[in-house]
C-alpha cells in the first residue's frame, strides 16, 4: 500500500472518484426562440401559436408546461406513444430540440380555437358532471382531482384540458382504453375503461367548451 493509502485512506476514495463526476450531464436547458425556428413545421397540425386545429384533431400545446410537452416528445421519439407524424418527427429532434420546441409552445397564449362540435345540452351537462363529481356508479372520480378545476391542470402534475379539442381530447381516452397509449396509462387506463362511447363524447365536448373562459 502507497503512502497516501495508508496515511490517509478517504483521501484515495475520493481521488478515485473524481473521474465519475460530471458524467451524469446537467439536463438541456430551452431557449423559446430556437424553439420557434422548429415550431414552424409544427403549424399545419397545431397552429402558428400552438392553439390547436379543432377541425383535425390537432392539440392546443399553447401554455401546456414545457415539461409535460417535453416528455411527450420523448414518449414518441421511444415509441410510447405512436402516431405516423408525431412518431417521425420526434425522432428527428435532439434532446435540446425537444426542450426547445417545448418551451416555446408553453410560452405562448394564443386565442382558443373554434369549436370541432356543438354538444346538446345534455352531452354537457353529463360532461360537467363528470369532470366535477364523477360518478360512484361507475366507480369513477371526478377528472378535476387530476386536472384541476374543471380543466385547468395541474402545474407538474397533469395538463389542461380546458379548451383542448374534443377530438383530440377523445382520442386520446380511446388510446388509453384500448391500451395503445403508453405514458400515463396506470392513472388513465382505469379511468378510460370505465367510460363508454357516450361518456367519452360528453366528457371531450364538456372540455372544449370551456376554452372562453380557461385560465
Amino acid at each position: 500500500m502507497n503512502t497516501l493509502a495508508r496515511s490517509n485512506p478517504i483521501a484515495v476514495l475520493l481521488v478515485l472518484a473524481l473521474p465519475c463526476a460530471g458524467l451524469a450531464a446537467d439536463p438541456p436547458v430551452g431557449d423559446a426562440a430556437r424553439g420557434a425556428t422548429i415550431a414552424a413545421t409544427c403549424q399545419g397540425c397545431h397552429g402558428a401559436h400552438g392553439e390547436g386545429v379543432a377541425a383535425t384533431g390537432g392539440p392546443r400545446l399553447a401554455g401546456q408546461t414545457a415539461d409535460y410537452l417535453g416528455a411527450q416528445l420523448r414518449n414518441y421519439a421511444d415509441g410510447r406513444r405512436t402516431n405516423p407524424i408525431m412518431s417521425a418527427m420526434a425522432k428527428g429532434l435532439d434532446a435540446q430540440k425537444q426542450v426547445d420546441v417545448a418551451t416555446f409552445f408553453a410560452a405562448q397564449s394564443a386565442p382558443y380555437a373554434a369549436r370541432s362540435v356543438e354538444p346538446t345540452p345534455e352531452q354537457l351537462a353529463r360532461g360537467r358532471t363528470l369532470t366535477r363529481v364523477g360518478d360512484e356508479s361507475k366507480q369513477l372520480q371526478a377528472c378535476a382531482n387530476c386536472h384541476g378545476p374543471d380543466g385547468t391542470g395541474e402545474r407538474y402534475a397533469t395538463p389542461y384540458l380546458a379548451g383542448q379539442s374534443a377530438a383530440y381530447v377523445a382520442s386520446a381516452i380511446k388510446e388509453w382504453k384500448t391500451g395503445a397509449r403508453h405514458g400515463g396509462e396506470a392513472q388513465m387506463r382505469p379511468v378510460a375503461q370505465r367510460l363508454d362511447d357516450q361518456d367519452i363524447a360528453a366528457v371531450s365536448a364538456y372540455f372544449e367548451s370551456l376554452g372562453d373562459n380557461a385560465h
